[in-house]
């Protein structure tokens, strides 16, 4: 155990400043710009508009009629001349106003004209408001045979409305945290790989053979190594998710399921990280092997483009990287799938890492340049 630890710190402090400086900053970063991002979406993506509002009837139906997560707000008038008046001042783009003392009845019977939307010759928004109109006062009128009734069926059509709905906003809320994870992991696995960098430079530089001299043994001279790479980017995972927390406020996700799946994706970096430096021979060969694996790797596996947008031969293919197992584990955890979903990605990756840990080592105890 003292040896590993001799070579850990080793390994540590092979690490300059520079790199861990860029360890802590890259995180902390890439989560402000994914604040503002989100941000940005919610502005561009949200069309609603605030109108104002003059009515006899203040039942639910009014709800009904115009719902509040139609618009950005609602305001209350207490006379049809005050609001006309705000919307020729420009206060207020649109005006509704419902000349009824009972909405329900007045929509089952046909009445004309009671409802009457006023703009200031802004007709797209004029449009947009009369569309939300006909659309609640068509479900009223076609719902139910009574007040009751309606109101129930109503509530149960909302149900069904919402979970449609809540799927599609959901991949446009999550769509810039699964981007931006997938450009995390890609720096992940080249700092991962920079991690393992001592155990080809000393190769190539024959100092491994004067550690092992040392009484130090292959396995500790590997673990130790293996053991400062893990510690490096874990330590990078949690300043990531300390930071989501941080500058996203909207980042409602288990922590604990997280810091598993960072768990597996720092296994998973190393995996990789292994089985290149199985393949290299020195450090140069290293670096690009390593750009070679990765950039495809991270490309095929969902974490820039959704995997079922890829041709389907590119999806079988993208099976047997296990960043497309992390990349589907972290977005079931966004979208609270669950928790035997969540474990069979996770499991995968790992299963998949260590078929790469087992190639590295197979060919790593055939080299001729063994360790005595």
């Amino acid at each position: 155990m003292r040896n590993i630890m001799i070579i850990l710190k080793h390994n540590l402090k092979s690490l300059k400043n520079t790199w861990l400086f860029l360890i802590i900053l890259i995180p902390i970063v890439m989560s402000f710009f994914v604040g503002k991002m989100t941000e940005y979406q919610k502005g561009l993506l949200d069309t609603r508009i605030s109108i104002g509002v003059y009515s006899n009837d203040k039942s639910e139906f009014l709800d009904i009629i115009l719902p509040k997560d139609e618009f950005k707000e609602i305001k209350m008038i207490n006379s049809k001349n005050e609001l006309e008046a705000l919307v020729k001042d420009e206060e207020l783009f649109v005006g509704v106003i419902i000349d009824s003392k009972d909405i329900y009845e007045d929509i089952k019977n046909n009445k004309e004209n009671f409802i009457e939307v006023i703009s200031n010759s802004n007709l797209k928004k004029e449009d947009q408001v009369l569309n939300i109109l006909n659309n609640t006062t068509s479900k009223v009128n076609l719902l139910g045979q009574n007040k009751e009734e309606t109101l129930s069926l109503i509530k149960e059509y909302e149900k069904e409305q919402y979970k449609f709905s809540s799927e599609n906003s959901s991949l446009q809320d999550n769509i810039v945290y699964m981007t931006a994870f997938g450009l995390f992991t890609m720096v992940f696995l080249f700092i991962g790989g920079k991690g393992l960098n001592p155990l080809i430079k000393e190769r190539e530089s024959k100092i491994d053979k004067r550690i092992i001299v040392s009484n130090v043994s292959k396995v500790e001279y590997i673990l130790g190594n293996v053991l400062g790479c893990f510690i490096v980017l874990m330590m990078q995972s949690i300043i990531l998710l300390i930071s989501l927390e941080i500058f996203n406020t909207d980042f409602n996700v288990s922590f604990t399921w997280m810091i598993i799946l960072c768990f597996a994706l720092t296994f998973v970096a190393i995996a990789i990280g292994l089985f290149v430096l199985s393949m290299a021979k020195t450090s140069t060969s290293y670096y690009a092997i390593l750009s070679m694996v990765v950039t495809p790797f991270c490309l095929i596996s969902g974490g820039f483009v959704p995997s079922e947008f890829m041709p389907e031969n590119i999806q079988k293919v993208a099976m047997i990287s296990p960043l497309t197992w992390i990349n589907e584990g972290f977005k079931n955890i966004l979208y609270g799938s669950s928790t035997e979903k969540i474990v069979l990605n996770i499991l995968a990756a790992i299963s998949i890492s260590i078929v790469f840990i087992v190639i590295y080592l197979l060919i790593e105890s055939r080299r001729k340049n063994k360790f005595i």
